[in-house]
């Protein structure tokens, strides 16, 4: 049985209050995002920088997107996962996920006649389902604003910002270990 994400993401959004509380309004410059791409072994998909499309009659194992939106289109599959992290989420009328659909910092948009098997959540987005049926599991919306700012977002883009310009890629498959890109 899967445990579940949201109460470990409200703690960590609870700890993070009191940091962004006492941060001045002012934002830094941000460095130029690079897009990056992987294809995994397995069939999985993830993206950093750029928008994840799932094209119709594409079948793929898991599906996430760093700093862009994950689109499944109709006729697309998606046999496990969807995750956006400062990014949206969204299903066209016909695109089917076999297992939870996820976005933290943006928001989750599930389409009449799409489906997802499990759970829809959005934290710190809205979460927007044209049937209540069209989602097996449960559908939740979490946003947090403290002084005009969303806190979820601003919590995952401080945490993405300080790493800025490193991905790791870890490829278990490999025998040289984890890669800088």
């Amino acid at each position: 049985m899967r445990r579940p994400l949201l109460p470990t993401l409200l703690l960590a959004c609870t700890l993070a209050v009191p940091a962004l509380a006492a941060e001045p309004a002012k934002k830094p410059a941000k460095a130029p995002a690079k897009a990056i791409c992987v294809n995994v072994k397995d069939g999985s998909k993830a993206v950093q920088g750029t928008n994840l499309v799932i094209e119709p009659g594409e079948k793929i194992k898991d599906a996430v997107a760093v700093d862009g939106d994950v689109i499944v289109k109709k006729g697309a599959v998606v046999d496990n996962d969807v995750a956006a992290i400062r990014g949206r989420v969204i299903l066209e009328p016909g695109a089917k996920v076999k297992g939870d659909v996820v976005s933290i910092g943006g928001e989750v948009r599930v389409s009449a006649g799409a489906h997802v098997d499990g759970n829809a959540t959005a934290l710190g987005g809205k979460l927007q389902v044209g049937r209540k049926e069209d989602v097996g599991g449960e559908q939740t919306s979490l946003s947090l604003v403290f002084n005009g700012d969303e806190l979820v977002k601003e919590f995952i883009g401080k945490a993405l910002d300080e790493d800025a310009g490193k991905c790791h890629i870890l490829d278990d498959d490999d025998d040289d270990g984890d890669k800088d890109v």
